[in-house]
């Protein structure tokens, strides 16, 4: 890829991985991916970008929405050697009712044998921010039933 256009896509992405932490969450995953690329991308890579940007224009409608309501749920997933150098993906979001209140999209810190201890992985990474979500809540008023894995 020309000099030119690997500044580009450093450049847009730089952007994109704002957005996606402050009110785009649900492109947290493909920039994730693209950021494991910027030190050598190439034209696929450039290609994914393209598809993430006419995502974000021609959803440019689509708004954050959060509603409380008294539970809390936690959503984490792993996608097992995902990357070239074989690490894995994980997920992960939290809800208090309709939209997503946390999310985080990261490769995994291990390289692990199976699907099963990319799962483990995952759950372990986040386990602190669950307990002190909890704990939070639990201060602040609200009834939080016990975590279930």
């Amino acid at each position: 890829m020309p000099e030119a256009t690997a500044q580009l896509f450093h450049h847009l992405l730089a952007k994109l991985l704002y957005k996606s932490q402050r009110t785009r969450q649900d492109i947290q995953t493909a920039v994730a991916f693209l950021c494991t690329q910027v030190k050598l991308p190439n034209k696929d890579d450039y290609k994914k970008l393209t598809r993430v940007m006419q995502y974000l224009w021609h959803t440019r409608e689509l708004t954050l929405t959060i509603e409380p309501s008294t539970d809390a749920q936690w959503r984490i997933d792993s996608l097992y050697t995902d990357h070239p150098d074989m690490r894995s993906h994980s997920s992960i979001i939290m809800t208090l009712g309709k939209g997503t209140t946390y999310s985080t999209s990261c490769k995994q810190k291990l390289n692990i044998k199976s699907s099963t201890e990319a799962e483990l992985v995952a759950i372990d990474d986040v386990m602190g921010q669950i307990l002190w979500t909890g704990h939070f809540l639990a201060a602040q008023g609200m009834h939080m039933p016990t975590t279930t894995i």
